[in-house]
């Protein structure tokens, strides 16, 4: 990927970062996947009509759940969970039951 202006990131080399205009691009990739992040979608579909003339493509839309994470858009910005993949877990060694989530604030009194 040290082509086309892209520069890897020096804490992690599955990270790739390129300026497109007044904006940036970031790649991350991890064996067969890449998440392609940006704020400008006009920046995003360069990055994948360029992407997608060297490598063979398939576009999924919009991420929904990377290494076991699933990410969640709200109004106040993205939350990360791992309970899908806990209830997965727990259902397939028959540890999975109901249960009722109580919710409780690190703020002190």
């Amino acid at each position: 990927m040290l082509f086309d202006g892209f520069q890897t990131n020096i804490v992690d080399k599955c990270v790739y970062i390129k300026q497109i205009y007044n904006d940036y691009v970031i790649l991350y990739l991890y064996v067969y996947d890449i998440m392609i992040l940006g704020i400008d979608i006009q920046v995003i579909n360069i990055t994948i009509s360029f992407l997608s003339k060297i490598f063979d493509m398939k576009n999924l839309g919009p991420i929904n759940v990377i290494l076991g994470i699933k990410l969640l858009k709200n109004s106040n910005g993205f939350a990360i969970t791992q309970s899908h993949y806990i209830e997965k877990i727990l259902k397939r060694f028959n540890y999975f039951v109901s249960f009722y989530v109580v919710l409780s604030s690190l703020l002190p009194n």
